[in-house]
């Protein structure tokens, strides 16, 4: 399995600390136990290693603790130093998502009074827990924030949430909003999208043009699979037939990804610019680019002395 991400650990932080007061190393220790088990993970994922120097694991862990305080559902433990304990809020918010089967996710704890309020950016932060690693000499010494990890775990939350909203919406929402893509990537006009086909293995149409007025069209093709189920060489062979045939340009896109047959039967024609194949990956990079099915939450402005 996937190593979990941070939101995915929220629950199992809450189990965990409401067993007790907490050192940061004891509890780091635990989970990283708890976690194998749970998410049936190898020895090769449990040592991962990110650019800080920690494992992937150990980061999640610390940037789901952060989230957490920042939700004011743990707090560090006024009775034993470098420790950590659950709040009561915490307690109410493991008990209600237990009992309800509610996701504590980030949008749950939103709900939380102070949670916005407690994410205003400061140059050190105590609340990160993710130097696990470090000497225990170091414990009293205060972290600065990473706001480059900040950001790129929230951005595989959203990833991770715009990949499963796109696998799980109805077929056709799903062809209509690749073409709406592939027209804001500069492709074609909305007006001049051509009907939905459902023969000969094409989804749908746009006509493409330039300002000299120069058009063709281009075939799109949107299989909405889950990991797993991998666009296969037949798949491709028969899009690239229709293609052809109508001598226009193709884009296949899929939430999954290609088998390498798929990938070498459409090798030649990618390379003369004749099909483009776009896999889930792909298909996130272009969400984020053309801000496709994800809106910017907020900006910052980062400053420094220019004198």
């Amino acid at each position: 399995m996937a190593i979990p991400t941070h939101e995915e650990l929220f629950l199992t932080i809450l189990k965990e600390i409401q067993k007790g007061s907490y050192k940061r190393t004891e509890m780091f220790s635990a989970l990283k136990n708890t976690i194998q088990k749970q998410w049936n993970l190898t020895k090769e994922e449990m040592n991962q290693v990110v650019s800080n120097g920690n494992t992937k694991v150990q980061d999640r862990i610390g940037w789901a603790m952060t989230f957490l305080t920042k939700a004011e559902f743990v707090e560090k433990d006024p009775n034993r130093k470098m420790s950590y304990i659950i709040t009561e809020l915490g307690k109410q918010a493991l008990e209600d998502c237990t009992k309800n089967n509610i996701p504590l996710n980030e949008k749950y704890l939103k709900n939380s009074p102070n949670y916005l309020s407690n994410w205003n950016v400061k140059s050190q932060v105590e609340e990160k827990t993710e130097d696990v690693g470090k000497n225990k000499n170091d414990e009293n010494k205060t972290e600065e924030f990473d706001l480059e990890a900040t950001l790129t775990t929230m951005k595989e939350s959203v990833e991770k949430e715009l990949m499963e909203k796109l696998r799980t919406m109805e077929w056709q929402d799903f062809e209509d909003f690749c073409a709406e893509l592939v027209v804001k990537m500069g492709y074609g006009v909305a007006g001049q999208r051509g009907k939905r086909v459902r023969d000969g293995g094409v989804d749908g149409t746009i006509l493409a043009g330039d300002e000299l007025n120069i058009k063709e069209k281009i075939y799109i093709q949107a299989k909405r699979y889950n990991i797993g189920n991998n666009v296969a060489s037949k798949d491709i062979q028969a899009f690239l037939h229709v293609i052809t045939k109508a001598k226009a340009k193709g884009v296949f896109i899929t939430t999954s990804l290609f088998t390498p047959d798929a990938t070498d039967a459409a090798m030649d024609d990618e390379k003369s610019g004749n099909v483009s194949l776009i896999d889930y990956k792909k298909l996130v990079k272009l969400c984020f680019k053309y801000k496709h099915g994800i809106a910017v939450r907020q900006t910052i402005d980062l400053f420094e002395v220019s004198l």
